[in-house]
């Protein structure tokens, strides 16, 4: 069952435009996110850890998978957002502060927002190729 599921998922994933996968590396992270928090509050350290790892992850792939130069401004405000978040979700970690990850969560779910848009906007194939840069810089500047 664990391979088909495997299976379908690459199949999706290879289907799938690249602001659609950006939007579900958002909800995942969301995801990860929140069930590090109920961990956290639980006291279940070894949970917690595993699903404070997968979000990390989520944000280092979301930071390597950037496209510096045809992304110009928007991939280098991403990338700062991107290492902020790191930064502080790992001392949020540290702390165990659920305040710190709701913070987090709230920033990843304003990206989440404005990158749905984004996709849903007709115009996105032009945006998706950059030379709609202006749009895509004005949603990013909305979170950043």
């Amino acid at each position: 069952m664990d391979n088909r599921y495997q299976a379908y998922r690459q199949v999706e994933l290879n289907t799938t435009n690249r602001g659609k996968i950006v939007v579900m590396l958002y909800s995942g992270a969301i995801t990860f996110l929140n069930k590090t928090k109920m961990y956290m509050e639980k006291k279940d350290y070894e949970n917690k850890s595993k699903y404070f790892t997968k979000a990390l992850n989520i944000l280092d792939e979301l930071n390597v998978s950037l496209d510096m130069q045809k992304g110009g401004e928007i991939a280098k405000n991403l990338k700062s957002l991107y290492l902020f978040l790191d930064r502080f979700l790992n001392q949020a970690n540290f702390e165990n502060s659920t305040e710190k990850i709701d913070r987090a969560i709230q920033i990843l779910e304003s990206l989440h927002s404005a990158f749905e848009e984004v996709i849903k906007n007709p115009e996105f194939q032009e945006a998706q190729s950059i030379s709609k840069m202006e749009q895509a810089q004005n949603c990013i500047r909305k979170i950043v």
